[in-house]
C-alpha cells in the first residue's frame, strides 16, 4: 500500500480533496490538525486527534482542506483517499469491520469492501462475487505501481464463493473457496499500471 512517511519530530501539511479521508498511523504521539479559517481572523488549527500506537482515520471532508501532522519521536505515516489504508507494520495492524456481501444472483464487492481486508458472504448456493473496476480501485486508494494489498474471502455456508474480475483486473490461480462453511481464500491485489491490477491467489 502506498503511504507517506514523516520522520521523527517532523511536520507535514497534507492537501485532502473534498470527499476523501486521511489515515495517520504513529507509535509515539502525533498530533493531527485541520486548518480552519474565518473571515477577518488569522488562520487557526483545529485538533482532530492525537495518534499513539494506533491508526486514526478521519471522516470524509465535505470541502478540500489542509491537514497538518506533527510527528513525535517515532515519526508517522499517512495516506489519503476514499478508503485510505496503511499496512506497513508487522506486529499489529488496524482492521475495519469485514464487508458482508448479501446473498443473491448478483453479488458485487466495492473497492471499500475489498479494502476492509475481509469479505464474507452466506451463500444459499454456489455464488460468484465480482470485484470492483480497476478505475474504482484507483479512485479509492493511492496505490503506486508495484503496490499490493492482501484480502480474504470467507464463505459462511457450505457453498463455494468464487471471485470474478472486472474491467482492468485479471486473476492468477484459483478464484474459489472450498464448499465448506468457514472456508477461506487469500488473495493479493497488485497494481501493475494505471487502472490495471492483477489478483493472485496466495493461499
Amino acid at each position: 500500500m502506498s503511504y507517506n512517511i514523516i520522520f521523527a519530530q517532523g511536520t507535514a501539511t497534507v492537501a485532502v480533496p473534498a470527499g476523501e479521508k486521511i489515515a495517520v498511523q504513529a507509535y509515539s504521539p502525533a498530533s493531527v490538525f485541520q486548518e480552519v479559517g474565518f473571515p477577518n481572523f488569522p488562520e487557526a488549527n483545529d485538533l482532530l486527534s492525537v495518534v499513539e500506537n494506533t491508526t486514526f482515520v478521519s471522516s470524509a471532508f465535505t470541502n478540500a482542506t489542509n491537514v497538518i501532522i506533527q510527528a513525535g519521536a517515532s515519526g508517522a505515516y499517512y495516506a489519503v483517499g476514499v478508503a485510505p489504508t496503511i499496512s506497513n507494520n508487522g506486529n499489529w495492524q488496524p482492521q475495519d469491520a469485514p464487508a458482508n456481501i448479501a446473498d443473491g444472483a448478483s453479488m458485487i464487492a466495492t473497492a471499500a469492501d475489498v479494502l476492509t481486508g475481509i469479505v464474507t458472504a452466506t451463500p444459499t448456493t454456489t455464488r460468484s462475487i465480482q470485484l470492483p473496476l480497476a478505475t474504482n480501485l484507483d479512485l479509492a486508494t493511492e496505490f503506486a505501481i508495484g503496490d499490493s494489498f492482501d484480502f480474504s474471502v470467507i464463505t459462511l455456508a457450505a457453498f463455494a464463493l468464487t471471485i470474478t474480475v472486472n474491467t482492468g483486473v485479471t486473476i492468477v490461480g484459483s478464484a474459489a473457496t472450498a464448499a465448506t462453511s468457514g472456508a477461506s481464500a487469500r488473495f493479493r491485489l497488485r497494481k501493475t499500471a494505471a487502472a490495471t491490477f492483477i489478483v493472485y491467489r496466495i493461499s
